[in-house]
């Protein structure tokens, strides 16, 4: 039972008191124990005996400290070990007397709170009081809170935002981690408590944070704002670039809670979206959403644009609708080509609401569901590409037709034969090829300019396309060359009727620039398959057959015969050989005398020049002349030939050959070059030959092909004091309205009128008729080819001037002409 000190009792007051204490002892929730100095109990109250569990007969005055122990370390209330141990350890430690408060959790659960005082009596150690008390409920509502408290933490640590609270006196009494990162405040403004919310601002303000401006001013105005304690709610992006939504709520005692969300993320994915929105409403190209039906789900302006439908009259409808028939693209092979790599690209005819067809490029992207990966949802990407399709358009007629005369050009009539002629092979058809050039037309586009010639080629296209049928074809290979194609003949008559149509359509006198031209066609012809199995080989036989018509005097038309080809390539070897003839010192000159037709004295000398190659041998004039003169090689010659025969004559006049004249050839091409007239005065400059001793002959037909321009240079010529003589009189094409105009010295006969003077009264009339037309003009004349006496006394008798042929000399080298001339200028 419990035990409390004892006193004798005086008086009644005494007791009174005792009975006081002995009631509080016994009414304290709180175990209480005194042991005396020896650790003996002296005093204790029930809830001694009820916080230890103390069985009450075990409890008496005096019990020692230990024997209580043991009983509690027998119930194994200090753990496992030796009871005996236990004792004995707490026991001496209890000897020390000194202060103690602990917690000890018991076996049965229960959590008791034991508090030991040493006791002094007088100043003297008189024992130790001790107090149990049971905190069982409040050491559970501790945890409880404590608990609570870390799941608080735990929750603010863990929200997505920075959170932050400030007291009323603007100290900030609570925030999380993500407030000092999100924000970017440094742990040092964290050191140094309180934190403030000026101290927050001031920082803030300083590095930039909120713009440009003065600091203090900044921050007042922040400072001025949160004393209002009102909700808010901005987002704020700060120099960083991060955005952040900031909402604040104020609390009732004053203080402010932050809420901190950064929407970085959201914001530019807003932005997208929007962008997005843009692009789709306002992206010229056409945009249809589909489901996994192919059923339209939505479409853009450009579609309606497109198409003519308004959306809604397109929704719900599936998009093969709007491909016109007659089409590769269904369902099922959609379906299939999209099957592999999930999405498609082609070309497509698209129907608008009116019903007009237009072409489209169309991409499609299948869109499949990520839980299923079964398709979800198609987009068609439409772009109209009517422009392209005619901008192709114009460039395949572009690539395939002349700039200047609108036919067909080389690359369409070799697309046009591979085509024709495979199918001319399966119904052995037959296919004539027409390869043509134009006359005399590098003359006139030389001398008159690429506009008149311009002029004339385009003339001369419109006229061949008028003369073949429609199902003809004609091309501009360049230059002068055509090509015509007569697809589907009957035999090669049918090609010759269609040339002489061309012949005739062309015969006419063309006007350009002011100029009424001349021009005639050399055409060669060849039949498909006879000439050739393929569209080269037949090009080519045109070509060589058109080389022929030019060869048999122009303004024809030749048929391809095999022999052609050897005369081709003889061409070409001779054009070749030339090319290095004079570089290879392979050119000599020869010298025909030419005499007054008395046959008393020389009066000149015609140079002429020979090609002796070194493995051919002597290569006539007739063959190498004339591709000299297509291939532009005679301008050389013409040159070497000048300046030679000029150097030669002064070289005989300083061995003591009294002076006479020497004539040289000019080709027509010599003629239309601008500084023909400069070249012949350097040679003469070069030689020292005397201009009145060089005679210059010129054809008839080069004159004609310009007169004006003729005129001009011949009259330069005069007035250098060079003689000029018509070549070939009477086998070319002149006026004599021009002919008076020239200030030529001599006209020659030509050879070809001489050979027949005795027999043919025709060539008899006409070389004496030339022979009075230029004498009535005051002019001089030779004849040449005299090789009979009868020829010559003819001439005579007809007052010719001048005679030279094989009667009096053929032409000689240069020292066998010297001494022919000296010896018939000094006869014995």
């Amino acid at each position: 039972m419990d035990r409390t000190p004892t006193a004798p009792p005086t008086s009644s007051e005494p007791s009174r008191r005792h009975a006081y204490l002995e009631a509080v002892m016994a009414s304290m929730p709180q175990g209480i124990s005194v042991f005396d100095e020896n650790l003996c109990l002296r005093v204790w109250n029930r809830g001694f005996l009820e916080v230890l569990d103390l069985p009450p007969e075990a409890v008496y005055d005096g019990v020692p400290f230990s024997d209580l122990i043991r009983i509690t370390a027998g119930r194994g209330e200090y753990g496992p070990g030796d009871i005996e141990e236990q004792v004995a350890r707490i026991t001496e430690k209890a000897l020390k007397f000194e202060a103690h408060c602990f917690e000890r959790l018991r076996p049965s659960g229960r959590t008791h709170l034991v508090q030991g005082e040493p006791l002094y009596i007088e100043g003297k150690l008189a024992g130790f009081v001790t107090t149990y008390t049971d905190i069982t409920e409040r050491k559970a509502a501790e945890n409880e809170l404590r608990h609570q408290h870390s799941l608080l933490e735990t929750v603010i640590e863990n929200v997505p935002s920075a959170l932050s609270l400030f007291n009323k006196d603007q100290e900030l009494a609570l925030h999380n981690q993500a407030f000092q990162r999100l924000l970017d405040l440094p742990q040092s403004l964290f050191d140094n408590r309180p934190v403030t919310m000026e101290k927050i601002f001031r920082f803030n303000a300083a590095r930039g944070e909120y713009g440009n401006g003065d600091t203090e001013s900044m921050v007042r105005t922040m400072l001025a704002r949160s004393r209002k304690h009102l909700a808010h709610h901005f987002e704020r992006t700060r120099p960083n670039g991060k955005t952040l939504d900031i909402r604040g709520v104020p609390l009732a005692d004053g203080g402010l809670v932050t809420i901190y969300t950064d929407i970085s993320e959201r914001r530019a994915s807003a932005e997208r979206e929007e962008l997005a929105q843009k692009v789709f409403n306002h992206t010229p190209t056409g945009i249809i959403f589909t489901d996994e039906a192919h059923h339209i789900l939505s479409t853009n302006p450009a579609t309606t644009l497109m198409t003519g439908y308004e959306p809604l009259e397109l929704l719900g409808k599936t998009v093969f609708s709007l491909i016109g028939g007659n089409q590769e693209l269904t369902p099922a092979s959609f379906e299939e080509k999209l099957s592999s790599g999930g999405s498609w690209y082609g070309e497509l005819e698209l129907t608008t609401k009116s019903g007009e067809l237009f072409p489209a490029g169309i991409r499609i992207s299948r869109v499949d569901d990520p839980q299923t990966g079964q398709p979800a949802h198609y987009i068609w990407i439409l772009a109209d590409i009517t422009e392209r399709r005619e901008a192709e358009e114009r460039m395949r007629h572009i690539a395939q037709h002349d700039a200047l005369t609108g036919l067909p050009n080389r690359l369409a009539l070799l697309m046009r034969l591979a085509q024709l002629l495979p199918e001319a092979r399966r119904h052995q058809w037959q296919v004539a090829i027409m390869f043509l050039d134009l006359d005399r037309f590098k003359i006139i586009n030389d001398t008159l300019g690429h506009q008149v010639g311009d002029d004339l080629l385009r003339e001369v296209a419109c006229r061949l396309s008028k003369v073949v049928r429609e199902t003809d074809f004609v091309a501009r290979l360049g230059g002068d060359e055509f090509v015509v194609i007569l697809p589907g003949i009957s035999t090669s008559s049918d090609a010759a009727l269609v040339a002489g149509k061309i012949i005739a359509a062309l015969s006419t006198q063309i006007h350009a620039e002011g100029h009424e031209l001349h021009t005639s066609p050399s055409i060669g012809i060849s039949i498909f398959p006879n000439d050739g199995p393929d569209g080269d080989t037949i090009l080519k036989n045109a070509d060589t057959a058109m080389y022929h018509a030019k060869a048999t005097g122009r303004n024809n038309y030749q048929f391809f015969a095999a022999d052609m080809n050897l005369a081709s390539a003889e061409r070409l070897d001779i054009e070749r050989k030339l090319r290095h003839a004079i570089a290879r010192n392979e050119l000599a000159l020869c010298f025909q005398p030419q005499f007054k037709a008395d046959g008393s004295r020389p009066t000149g000398v015609e140079a002429l020049v020979r090609w002796h190659h070194p493995t051919d041998g002597m290569i006539s004039p007739v063959r190498f002349i004339p591709v000299a003169e297509e291939t532009g090689i005679i301008v050389e010659i013409g040159e070497w030939v000048l300046l030679n025969a000029c150097r030669t004559m002064k070289q005989w006049l300083d061995d003591g050959l009294d002076p006479i004249r020497i004539a040289v050839n000019v080709s027509a091409r010599q003629l239309r070059r601008r500084d023909f007239c400069e070249t012949v005065a350097g040679a003469l400059a070069e030689s020292g030959l005397p201009p009145e001793l060089l005679e210059l002959e010129i054809t008839e037909s080069s004159v004609m092909e310009n007169p004006e321009e003729a005129i001009q240079i011949l009259q330069r010529l005069g007035r250098m004091g060079i003689s000029l003589a018509i070549d070939d009189f009477g086998t070319g094409y002149s006026s004599l309205a021009y002919l008076k105009l020239f200030p030529i010295d001599h006209l020659k006969i030509d050879r070809s009128f001489v050979a027949d003077i005795e027999t043919d009264l025709n060539d008899r009339a006409i070389a004496f008729g030339t022979i009075a037309l230029a004498h009535s003009l005051g002019l001089n004349v030779i004849a040449e080819g005299v090789e009979t006496d009868d020829q010559l006394e003819l001439l005579r008798s007809n007052a010719c001037d001048e005679v030279q042929g094989y009667f009096f000399s053929k032409p000689l080298d240069g020292p066998a002409a010297f001494a022919f001339l000296h010896a018939r200028q000094h006869p014995e």
